[in-house]
């Protein structure tokens, strides 16, 4: 993320709860594609996860972006 998206949500998290709750959850959803990216060989299910969180964390960042282009 970049550094002017990171001083936005910083500046704007405690006023904007949607925004606040978006960037904990991408920031979650990190942690959860890493730990899955890591292992060399991955299940169906695993594999199925892996996609799954990363449409869900793109579709949050896209509304993080939209809030960004409101606040700016």
């Amino acid at each position: 993320m970049e550094k002017s998206d990171l001083e936005l949500i910083e500046k704007h998290a405690k006023d904007n709860n949607e925004l606040d709750r978006l960037y904990k959850e991408h920031i979650r959803l990190e942690g959860e594609i890493e730990a899955l990216q890591v292992l060399k060989i991955r299940s169906p299910e695993e594999s199925k996860k892996l996609k799954e969180l990363k449409r869900v964390k793109l579709a949050g960042r896209d509304r993080m972006e939209e809030i960004f282009q409101e606040l700016r």
